[in-house]
């Protein structure tokens, strides 16, 4: 049946594989074919890797905003998704070598925060209970101390931009083509079977198609005749400009979820409202920045550099998609929330599964069960 295609019948060197979409789950596919010497055209209508709501992700890498009593199963895959990292940085050290470890959570009040601790410890996850003093020295330069915060050294902030480029490059050093500002026209068949895929530069044949390219990842699979049920989920990343340090850590608390860079950048991800103007992505901007103020002693000289609203696939059980589509042979569908902590799980596990023929996570398939 075409909705379990296991193990294909031909030599990896002989696999052609097209991946649709150069974003981070893209790219960490295209990444882990290519290593598996599969030949693989990796195409994106945007000018560069992670030209769409890769970028506008926040990149921080965690499982603390998974809830193990409430959604056990999204849970397990962020816990197999930040070990997937130590495994990442092993492998391919240039994609996690420019990062920021370590997080502090805190909620409402310090019972709901100690209940969060509580939570994720009985799952034997490494987080630690710590009190107001010790937050204070880590982070100096934050006025609202809460009484108490989950630390999770364990967590990263990274550029999602930039670990998608070492995903990208590494994958054509291993003999990759990247295809940038081509829109696919559509993925052509013949009968059940996929053959390649049409772009606004031609025809490339293929024994497999990746359909990895976010939101359109769904009127992609609808081409072929498959309702895969991804929907889109808004959300604001503003960078700001600071002439020096100020914050240490990931830091998420009530109406706060903020990070910096090496170069003193701010990174705030928002919840978007609506659009109306009192709640554009600059609007939301102005307000956050003056809730920094009052909450950090920030530089005076700091200021919004970029507000964008960024589309996450997202599907109703809260959990992604990966595997071949049915009955329609060589359509394989990788997308889902969040992308930035799954793509390289996802990567691997995509690769072991249309390479080897192994599918191992059996939480993650192509549609809900």
């Amino acid at each position: 049946m075409a909705g379990d295609q296991r193990g294909m019948t031909m030599t990896k060197q002989g696999l052609r594989i097209a991946v649709i979409g150069a974003g981070v789950v893209g790219a960490a596919i295209a990444w882990h074919l290519a290593r598996r010497g599969a030949s693989v055209h990796l195409f994106d209508e945007g000018p560069r890797p992670a030209s769409g709501v890769t970028s506008r992700a926040f990149g921080w890498i965690n499982f603390i905003n998974g809830s193990p009593a409430t959604r056990p199963e999204d849970y397990r895959l962020r816990r197999d998704g930040v070990e997937e990292y130590r495994r990442l940085a092993t492998v391919l050290p240039d994609a996690v070598c420019d990062i920021r470890p370590g997080s502090l959570v805190w909620l409402e009040t310090a019972e709901e925060t100690e209940e969060l601790i509580r939570e994720h410890q009985a799952e034997g996850a490494g987080v630690e209970l710590v009190d107001a003093v010790t937050i204070a020295k880590l982070e100096p330069h934050l006025r609202d101390v809460p009484p108490c915060a989950a630390y999770s050294p364990g967590d990263l902030a990274l550029s999602p931009a930039a670990l998608t480029d070492a995903f990208v490059k590494d994958a054509q050093a291993a003999g990759a083509t990247a295809h940038f500002g081509e829109t696919i026209i559509a993925i052509e068949t013949s009968g059940s079977k996929v053959t390649g895929v049409r772009t606004t530069s031609g025809s490339q044949s293929a024994d497999i198609v990746v359909l990895a390219a976010g939101v359109a990842t769904g009127r992609l699979a609808s081409a072929l005749g498959a309702d895969i049920g991804v929907e889109s989920s808004p959300a604001v990343l503003l960078r700001y400009s600071a002439s020096a340090p100020f914050i240490n850590r990931i830091l998420c608390g009530p109406g706060l979820e903020v990070r910096q860079w090496h170069d003193h950048s701010l990174f705030v991800a928002a919840a978007y409202r609506d659009d109306a103007e009192e709640n554009s992505p600059a609007a939301v901007g102005q307000r956050a920045l003056t809730k920094i103020r009052k909450r950090f002693a920030a530089p005076d000289d700091m200021h919004l550099v970029e507000a964008v609203v960024g589309q996450r696939p997202i599907f109703s059980d809260g959990l992604p998609r990966l595997g071949f589509l049915p009955d329609v042979e060589g359509a394989y569908v990788a997308v889902g929330h969040p992308g930035v902590i799954l793509a390289p799980l996802m990567g691997r596990l995509a690769a072991e599964e249309i390479v080897d023929g192994m599918r191992q996570h059996s939480m993650l398939s192509p549609r809900q069960s």
